[in-house]
């Protein structure tokens, strides 16, 4: 068993409930921005106090979800934490907003927790001297992911039904371009976690994270929270895997492909539950 990989996991998963836990919080307080200047006195001050709370939280998962993919040295299973966050997310809509489990959230939770238990067991499968990229393969896949992403945004526009799928797709493949990128600025910085600021790959990162909040709003516009969490989580978690066979070369076992799938389904599950309700 790979110690590092198990500790890189753990940031992972640490991250992970930052994000979503923080995005649930933003969530439950987010209508204090409609009280305008209100907001900046009482009653309304400490709900606003709240809600860049939940910001900050969302914000600071950066930093583990950077020193996760350092220590794993895969992006695609620092990916696969999502489910962990979710979890999160579906408790504190539970104890804290009231919302209630059901059975899709219990079967979730299992299918999240043994495929992550498993993925994290089975260890780190490549090194950090086989992760190499040239310039052109990683422009390629990327080009290749947006455009596919804009093309059927574009064309749920005639086929309403698929609005949800499509944006949250969008939102998630977004989302893991940005984790991998996160995980190419290291690469390229020789795994030095301060030196990787001096290349364009993390600020690139960022950008790709903070449209993929607007793309999800987007989604949210026309569809139910139910679609879009869903597509944005399992896209989150296979656009890395993607990235690390088209631009890495690297190809995982099938066992690892089996686990991803697994939390993948777990992720599915959630997203209709508890975590859907308090993230539309």
């Amino acid at each position: 068993m790979n110690d590092l990989f198990i500790l890189g996991l753990a940031l992972g998963m640490l991250a992970a409930l930052l994000m979503n836990v923080g995005k649930g919080v933003q969530k439950q307080f987010v209508h204090v921005f409609s009280h305008w200047r209100e907001m900046f006195h009482p009653p309304y001050r400490g709900k606003l106090i709240l809600w860049i709370l939940g910001f900050a939280m969302t914000a600071s998962a950066t930093i583990p979800f950077s020193l996760g993919l350092k220590l794993s040295q895969s992006p695609s299973a620092v990916s696969a934490m999502t489910g962990v966050g979710l979890i999160g997310l579906g408790l504190y809509a539970v104890y804290v907003i009231g919302e209630r489990f059901g059975r899709e959230d219990f079967l979730g939770i299992a299918l999240v927790v043994v495929g992550t238990s498993l993925l994290a067991y089975l260890g780190g499968e490549h090194g950090e001297s086989i992760r190499k990229f040239t310039t052109w393969r990683l422009v390629t896949a990327v080009v290749t992911l947006v455009a596919g992403g804009v093309v059927c945004c574009y064309v749920s526009r005639f086929w309403p039904k698929m609005h949800g799928l499509a944006y949250g797709s969008m939102a998630g493949m977004l989302i893991g371009l940005a984790l991998f990128l996160a995980d190419i600025a290291l690469v390229e910085a020789g795994g030095d976690f301060v030196g990787q600021l001096s290349n364009p790959f993390p600020y690139i990162a960022l950008l790709f994270a903070a449209t993929a909040t607007v793309v999800t709003q987007f989604g949210f516009l026309k569809s139910r929270a139910i679609e879009v969490v869903s597509a944005v989580n399992s896209a989150t978690i296979l656009t890395p895997l993607f990235l690390e066979v088209t631009v890495y070369g690297l190809y995982p076992v099938v066992v690892q492909v089996v686990l991803m799938l697994v939390i993948v389904s777990g992720v599915l599950l959630l997203s209709r539950g508890a975590a859907a309700r308090v993230s539309g």
